[in-house]
């Protein structure tokens, strides 16, 4: 038996729905109709003002332990994923452990890895739990990454949304669980998608924050996040088949023997171009990109909860998730549920 199963998972996205014809006055309708019809995103899901990614994970974390009736002095594990925290210090993770009024020997941290850190955080909880160090986890993802995008950057403010998600990860009851994960991290694409002025290499100045425009008219200051979207999309579709041959070639399985493939969700373009290389069929993945845009961290627990609700994650099924990203890092793991 695997030492550990997801037993739940919950989410919540920003309550601001920012809509295709409020960005077209924006950046004009020709512009936003070619957006439209590379990402395949019709509206974003932004959080409102005051509301941090905390907040998403903790709606998402409320609504998942009343849902699962989880006796909170239970979980002694709580591993909250983030790029936009509250604070550099505290960890966010310590405020939510009081917020969710779980026990002070629940152990909890951050992790901070962008799109692919969920997978990551998946191996984490799983690891803790085999070695005993831990026999309830909550894994929490929290992202605002709305506010690190430039609102004249017309590259990226049309795909970013923000979300929150919450999943529990503990010892399987009947079979199932983790079956095996792949990890792996390339740093010589670290400027592929990066916030140049976010932390202490380079500092905040008056001249970081003027925005200038670039070769395509999209405008940005080095205190906002930059993506060179040509060279993530070669990383992607490179790294991604490798990864999965590798997971299943070391668990002796083959594409056919998984029934569901749930991706990180950048944009719709990307997936069918993955789907098709992949040749999976529709009825063996899901998307749900188009009404909420790319939520970084969250989009794949997002997906996956629904997946679940849409009745494709049957017990017993082989599911493979895949996250993928800024590092530039991904992650891999097939669960059996």
């Amino acid at each position: 038996m695997a030492a550990s199963t997801i037993t739940g998972v919950a989410y919540a996205l920003g309550t601001e729905t920012v809509s295709q014809e409020q960005l077209s006055e924006r950046f004009g309708e020709a512009a936003m109709q070619k957006v439209l019809s590379g990402s395949g995103i019709r509206s974003r899901r932004i959080a409102a003002e005051g509301v941090c990614g905390s907040d998403l994970a903790f709606d998402a974390a409320e609504t998942l332990l009343a849902r699962q009736a989880v006796d909170r002095q239970s979980i002694d594990l709580l591993i909250h994923c983030t790029q936009t925290p509250d604070y550099l210090m505290p960890t966010t993770a310590c405020l939510l452990q009081e917020r969710l009024k779980l026990p002070t020997r629940c152990a909890a941290f951050d992790i901070n890895l962008g799109c692919s850190q969920y997978v990551y955080a998946l191996s984490v909880a799983h690891s803790m739990i085999a070695a005993g160090v831990a026999r309830r986890a909550l894994v929490l993802t929290g992202d605002t990454m709305s506010r690190t995008v430039n609102e004249l950057d017309r590259a990226l403010m049309p795909i970013i949304g923000d979300a929150g998600s919450a999943t529990l990860v503990e010892p399987p009851a009947d079979g199932g669980g983790f079956l095996g994960f792949e990890l792996g991290t390339d740093g010589s694409g670290a400027k592929y998608l990066i916030m140049p002025v976010s932390g202490f290499r380079q500092r905040r100045s008056a001249q970081t924050c003027i925005a200038e425009p670039d070769s395509e008219g999209s405008l940005r200051s080095a205190e906002n996040m930059y993506m060179h979207g040509a060279a993530v999309f070669q990383f992607v579709i490179t790294t991604v088949p490798k990864t999965i041959q590798s997971l299943l070639g070391r668990l002796n399985l083959a594409m056919e023997d998984v029934d569901l493939f749930l991706f990180h969700q950048p944009n719709k373009f990307i997936l069918d171009y993955l789907i098709k290389k992949l040749k999976i069929g529709p009825e063996k993945t899901h998307i749900f990109v188009e009404e909420i845009g790319n939520t970084s961290g969250s989009a794949l627990p997002v997906v996956l909860a629904e997946a679940m609700a849409a009745g494709k994650v049957k017990p017993g099924a082989r599911v493979l998730l895949m996250s993928f990203g800024v590092g530039l890092s991904w992650g891999a793991t097939l669960w059996q549920a």
